[in-house]
């Protein structure tokens, strides 16, 4: 496609501001790291959830009703509030002040053993899969660029262990080249949006920026054939039709929500 036609393409999706419901799919995909009824977990793509708050019965009743359902984990930070902060504290690499949380060696056996222990007990609860967060840790301009490598290393040691496991990883889009034959999907945040968290706004991202990040995931997923999904937040039922409007224009799985992911979403 012609660069100016393609523009063209990309701004007119930005030039709508409502959208009736029944004009556009239903997002299919549903973030949440909150406990929720499994019955309310009902028709979606891909389910992402935090897999402690899951039971094997659990889980086996949300695959009946959806189709990929993947277990958080981090892989390149770690909050305090995790019940296995202490056993690693000591091998961690720094704090990352913005989060209050820790990074992650995964050139350490301790470490990187932990994790694989997490990943067993995800897949035996009956997750299909593994959305993988906090992966800019080890991009280009990630606090530990330098790992870049192990985080791959460990990726092949998932999927050598769990040939069948989907793996979706968040963000990392420079790491993808290294990563693309482990890793079955790409998530993104904040493609349409962009939440300030200094100020708890909640807005639409500059058109020109999403335009940018646009082209750069049309690039990853025409280049790697690996799908993309979008993950946008909004506070209000207008700010979510108009970011729906948008989202589903692009013909990529996406999820609108809150920013805590804590809950199902709901506006007024």
């Amino acid at each position: 496609m012609p660069l100016i036609k393609k523009i063209a393409s990309l701004l007119a999706i930005f030039s709508v501001t409502s959208v009736n419901c029944q004009e556009y799919q239903n997002a299919t995909v549903l973030v949440c790291y909150g406990d929720l009824n499994p019955d309310k977990i009902q028709q979606y793509k891909y389910v992402i959830l935090e897999s402690e708050h899951f039971n094997p019965f659990d889980v086996k009743l949300i695959r009946e009703n959806n189709q990929q359902v993947l277990g958080y984990l981090s892989v390149g930070e770690v909050s305090q509030s995790r019940d296995y902060f202490d056993q690693i504290k000591d091998k961690t690499l720094g704090k990352n002040p913005l989060w209050d949380s820790y990074y992650l060696d995964l050139d350490d056996p301790k470490t990187r053993n932990l994790l694989m222990g997490l990943v067993d007990k995800i897949v035996k609860k009956g997750f299909t899969g593994l959305f993988l967060d906090t992966v800019d840790a080890y991009g280009p301009w990630g606090a530990h660029a330098e790992k870049t490598a192990s985080y791959v290393s460990f990726l092949s040691e998932i999927k050598a262990k769990y040939p069948g496991l989907h793996l979706m990883q968040n963000a990392g889009l420079q790491i993808v080249p290294r990563a693309k034959d482990f890793i079955n999907s790409i998530a993104i945040e904040s493609v349409v949006t962009d939440y300030n968290f200094d100020k708890g706004d909640y807005r639409m991202r500059r058109t020109s920026e999403s335009i940018e990040r646009i082209n750069d995931l049309t690039v990853v997923h025409n280049q790697f054939a690996l799908p993309i999904i979008l993950i946008e937040y909004a506070d209000s039922q207008s700010m979510f039709n108009k970011v729906k409007s948008q989202a589903a224009r692009l013909k990529w799985d996406y999820f609108i929500g809150n920013i805590e992911l804590d809950r199902l979403p709901e506006y007024k």
